[in-house]
């Protein structure tokens, strides 16, 4: 209320007349010291900060030529606007959390689009800044502290109320656990103490999950050079996985090419159109462009003799020595060893190298709009959770934990109970039965695998 009377609104609280929706947010406000009173009118409860956050991500992330809905008609000077806007506005909420102790289901799904917002802001940076990124508007250490910040007060929260299950009886829990840690993972895979540590954390159940076995098989191939390792796994990501990822690629790249300079020889050359797929700067699934054998020496037409026996078909000589002399159209060759390789790349062309991939990974995935993105992450309507957090307390299942376990198993069996079965198989064959099992077996519901078992 007293910004509204002092006029320091922003832009972006000032409802228009081409852009309805706009209200005034609380701004964030630093600790100062000394100050233990506060007003309790200030804070706001957690159904409201919710909303607030859904106004944020929806109304204000599609403001024109922002960059976050609309790449194409994006100013930079718009983008890092809205993003501060955002990013003040959401330390804000944080801070309402905080110091009034929230710690239930509406501050983890509060979390949870916060980081994923940090996701979005970090592709889209990169994307829009491509090799002109020296803004003093703008700093990746900042967002990235942001980013780091959230998902480790996230998994706190996850292990305070036991979010992470041992059995599967809650798969919209464990889906939400396993995308944020997988998220962290991705974000330390170059940090192997870190790594062990998380794993030290988590339960064998959670480390068994497909998106945190994708971020650990990344994580192992960063930290052995596997590079083609690395980029398998990178390509099966979703895009936030991928965004989380990107901050390696330049080490990746670095070592890659030490290796190469190590590999080959002086007189080893391919295309650069090879080389941009090894580097993930190209569509690995064009195969259009091949490795270019380098064409022959022209030959020495002065010192040949022709044989009086050998018939020359003046055409079809024509066409063998078009198609040796003739080669692939490419932007050039790599060769090593005939210059010292850096050990750095250059700045400007690593962030032209980063856009580039950034602009891919946006374009072959799924489209979607960044509200989609960050609220629930793409999710089929049907299963997607509300933004009020309701689906964290609304879960409920139809089967007892007993039936749904007992259908696992007989449909998934592991391979102890395999095991266990083979060897049970084996004692029948070998005893003889006696005839008080014939009436047992009467009184006796026998699945359809102990049915199996027990056939001669």
């Amino acid at each position: 209320m007293t910004r509204v009377q002092t006029h320091e609104l922003s832009r972006f609280e000032q409802p228009r007349a081409n852009f309805q929706g706009l209200v005034a947010i609380k701004k964030y406000r630093r600790a100062a010291a000394g100050r233990d009173v506060w007003n309790a009118s200030e804070f706001r409860p957690p159904h409201v900060l919710l909303r607030t956050l859904k106004h944020l991500f929806t109304t204000v992330l599609s403001w024109p030529q922002s960059g976050f809905n609309c790449r194409k008609c994006a100013q930079l000077d718009e983008f890092l606007a809205v993003y501060h806007f955002v990013n003040d506005r959401v330390r804000s909420i944080r801070q309402d959390f905080t110091v009034q102790r929230i710690e239930d289901v509406s501050l983890v799904t509060a979390l949870q689009q916060i980081t994923r917002f940090y996701l979005v802001v970090r592709l889209r940076s990169v994307q829009l800044f491509g090799g002109s990124k020296a803004q003093q508007d703008w700093s990746d250490r900042l967002n990235d502290e942001q980013l780091m910040s959230a998902l480790s007060q996230l998994e706190t929260l996850y292990r305070m109320h036991e979010f992470v299950p041992e059995s599967d009886q809650d798969d919209s829990e464990r889906k939400d656990a396993e995308e944020f840690i997988g998220y962290d993972l991705l974000l330390h895979a170059d940090e192997p103490q870190h790594v062990a540590w998380m794993l030290r954390k988590h339960s064998s159940k959670l480390r068994s999950l497909p998106m945190v076995q994708r971020a650990l098989r990344t994580c192992v191939a960063l930290q052995t050079d596997d590079f083609n390792a690395f980029f398998i796994e990178f390509h099966a990501m979703t895009l936030l996985e991928q965004a989380a990822s990107l901050r390696h690629l330049v080490k990746v790249w670095t070592r890659s090419l030490h290796m190469m300079n190590k590999s080959f020889g002086k007189q080893d050359r391919f295309s650069l159109e090879e080389l941009a797929r090894w580097m993930n700067l190209a569509d690995p699934n064009n195969t259009a462009v091949s490795t270019i054998i380098p064409p022959p020496p022209p030959q020495n037409d002065a010192g040949r003799v022709v044989e009086s026996w050998e018939l020359i078909n003046e055409d079809l000589a024509d066409q063998v020595v078009s198609r040796s002399v003739a080669k692939p159209s490419s932007l050039g060759f790599a060769q090593f060893k005939h210059s010292p390789v850096h050990d750095q790349l250059d700045l400007n062309a690593v962030e032209i190298l980063l856009c580039n991939v950034a602009l891919r990974i946006e374009k072959n995935s799924v489209q979607l709009t960044t509200t989609e993105l960050i609220m629930d992450d793409g999710v089929d309507e049907s299963e997607s959770s509300d933004s009020n957090g309701s689906d964290w307390e609304s879960i409920v299942d139809e089967k007892s934990p007993s039936e749904v376990q007992s259908e696992e198993e007989e449909d998934a069996p592991s391979w102890d109970e395999l095991e266990k079965e083979a060897q049970a198989f084996d004692r029948m064959r070998s005893e003889k039965r006696g005839p008080d099992d014939e009436d047992e077996d009467q009184d006796y519901r026998c699945t359809s695998k102990e049915k199996k078992m027990r056939r001669r």
